[in-house]
């Protein structure tokens, strides 16, 4: 039992000297290189993500050895080497812009000094946007969009993530002019802006906390109204400077009338929208057989022979709201109409007369006005419709 004992306590200390003599083997060479192993490492390693490119963020803390910080990730052949400034500013951070493909990306740092040593590895994840992010991105829509003597008026529609837009056009000096739409700007005057010609719009977007780049959308063309909507009280203010059309007769029909209900028969009729007299009107039909037909209303103004139209008024029945939007087009006969531009009405009843005017008078014999919108279910009534054919 004794020999036994002996012989196992004998194994176990050449075991024991055997594991301490691997051990040592293993540390040996970081000893030997005692405390300049290791080069001090990145701290606070952050990735920002851009247009076809990302941006890494570190410090460095005080290392005098230091010499460079290289950036390596998958994929990547040749090591991006960032060199370090001997009279850098501790406190300050380090930044580099690497160009990539659209993607996500593991990038690893190190520093290094001149004589080889370098540091413990630092990882940070990192995404990079492109074409493909890009194509789902659209231009900031438009609510509205108008014109009158002051020029065009454009209210947007409020989209989030969005940090600003871009407009393009040419004036009508000839100059190509860009307007910068803020972040939350609701509408933009354009004052020199040519009706009928087109725009270009450019918006931008953040699309993450962490990104350093806006992403533009691509371009979106759009055309400037062919007409200009003018108020009652501004139309009042340049009426005499155009020649009024003679409207005599002239003949009007309707697809819809009321020939009995207005103060016996004294109102609704077409033919009331051409006699001169704010307090007439023609109105739908709402009584009888065949009451309240839908929309749309088509009314149809033979001129009799070919005039030059430059501007159509309407004038809604005085006190009432029900009209909401007309749209006006002119022809040669009474099957082929060429879209003039329609007027919008709100509920209320103190908006009761807009203008429509044209850039350039147009020719034609006969104009429609098509009522496709009530404020009150399919009811409308108009009291005149009234037209100039040239300037002064």
């Amino acid at each position: 039992m004794k020999n036994i004992i002996r012989y196992i306590a004998c194994g176990l200390s050449a075991f024991l000297m055997t594991a301490c003599g691997d051990m040592y083997e293993i540390h040996e060479k970081y000893l030997e290189m005692g405390e300049e192993t290791y080069l001090g490492a990145v701290q606070d390693l952050s990735a920002y993500s851009g247009f076809n490119r990302v941006k890494l963020e570190w410090y460095l803390n005080a290392d005098p050895r230091i010499s460079s910080c290289v950036i390596t990730w998958e994929g990547n052949e040749n090591p991006v080497v960032v060199p370090v400034p001997e009279n850098r500013v501790i406190k300050d951070p380090i930044s580099t812009i690497i160009d990539l493909p659209e993607g996500k990306y593991i990038f690893n740092m190190i520093t290094r000094s001149d004589t080889g040593k370098e540091s413990l590895v630092r990882t940070i994840a990192g995404e990079v946007y492109g074409s493909t992010y890009q194509a789902s991105l659209s231009a900031q829509g438009i609510n509205s969009i108008s014109a009158d003597l002051n020029g065009v008026t454009i209210n947007w529609v409020p989209l989030e993530g969005c940090t600003g837009t871009t407009l393009t056009y040419t004036n009508n000096e000839g100059k190509e002019k860009i307007i910068k739409v803020d972040e939350g700007q609701t509408s933009t005057v354009i004052p020199d802006a040519v009706l009928k010609t087109s725009f270009k719009l450019i918006s931008t977007f953040k699309p993450a906390d962490d990104a350093f780049d806006d992403i533009p959308t691509l371009e979106k063309i759009m055309d400037f109204p062919a007409y200009y909507t003018i108020s009652k009280e501004d139309w009042d203010a340049v009426h005499e400077q155009y020649v009024d059309a003679d409207r005599t007769d002239w003949g009007i029909s309707a697809s819809t009338e009321e020939k009995v209900g207005e103060n016996a028969g004294k109102y609704g009729l077409a033919t009331y929208i051409l006699d001169g007299d704010l307090a007439s009107f023609w109105h739908s039909q709402w009584k009888g057989e065949g009451a309240n037909p839908p929309l749309p209303h088509e009314i149809i103004i033979d001129m009799k022979s070919q005039q030059d139209i430059l501007s159509i008024e309407l004038a809604r029945r005085q006190g009432n709201g029900d009209t909401k939007t007309v749209i006006f087009s002119i022809g040669e006969s009474e099957e082929h109409w060429t879209e003039l531009g329609q007027l919008n009405f709100p509920s209320e009843k103190a908006t009761n007369a807009q203008t429509l005017l044209l850039p350039e008078p147009v020719k034609g014999r006969y104009i429609r006005a098509l009522v496709t919108g009530s404020n009150n279910g399919v009811n409308a009534s108009i009291a005149e419709i009234m037209f100039t054919t040239s300037k002064k």
